[in-house]
Order: structure tokens, then C-alpha cells, then sequence
């Protein structure tokens, strides 16, 4: 099973190892469901794993590959730490709970 090294933005020297096709699914519900820089807005985290969760119904992603409980919301959380260490997202400064929106130039 193809894995990928997971990035954290809160701890650089700390990486998980994701299922990538988990992974690759999860980074493409967050992208397509972010706000845009552009926009200025920003999506709170709980929004975002609803719509993650909504976006793989739409798609029909199987739901034996996120079997347990809880298990959307652990990659939606690791998937989005990752991408803040990559600089695909952001987070907006200030904000509590953390929001989200994609970064200008990833």
C-alpha cells in the first residue's frame, strides 16, 4: 500500500505516515471546498470536516476506506497540517477556532 510522508506545521520534525490514497482524496475535498485567498474568507475547521465528509459522499468514495469512527476528521487534521507545512493553505491570523482558505501562490 503506497504511502506518503505527512508534514506538520507545528512540529517540523514530526512526520506521519498516510495512506496516500486517503491522503491524495482528503487533500482534493479540502482544495476544492477552501476559500480562495482572494477571497479573504477563511472556513473554521468543523466546517471544513463537514464538507470533506460531504464532498466523499458526493464522490462516493467508499465508506470501508474510512471505516471507524472519527477516522475523516483524523486525515481532514493531518492532511490540513500538511498542507500548512507545505504552503498549499493558510491559516488566518487571529482567528479562534482556526480558520482556513488556500494560500495565494502554493
Amino acid at each position: 500500500m503506497p504511502r506518503i510522508k505527512a508534514q506538520n506545521v507545528n512540529h517540523p520534525e514530526h512526520t506521519e505516515n498516510l495512506n496516500a490514497e486517503k491522503y491524495a482524496l482528503i487533500r482534493e475535498a479540502m482544495l476544492a471546498t477552501l476559500p480562495s485567498h482572494e477571497s479573504g474568507e477563511g472556513m473554521a475547521f468543523n466546517d471544513l470536516e463537514e464538507k470533506v465528509a460531504a464532498y466523499l459522499m458526493k464522490k462516493e468514495v467508499s465508506p470501508e476506506l474510512f471505516p471507524k469512527p472519527g477516522s475523516v476528521r483524523w486525515y481532514t487534521k493531518a492532511v490540513q497540517l500538511d498542507l500548512e507545512a507545505r504552503g498549499e493553505i493558510e491559516r488566518l491570523p487571529g482567528k479562534s477556532p482556526i480558520h482556513l482558505r488556500k494560500q495565494a501562490n502554493p
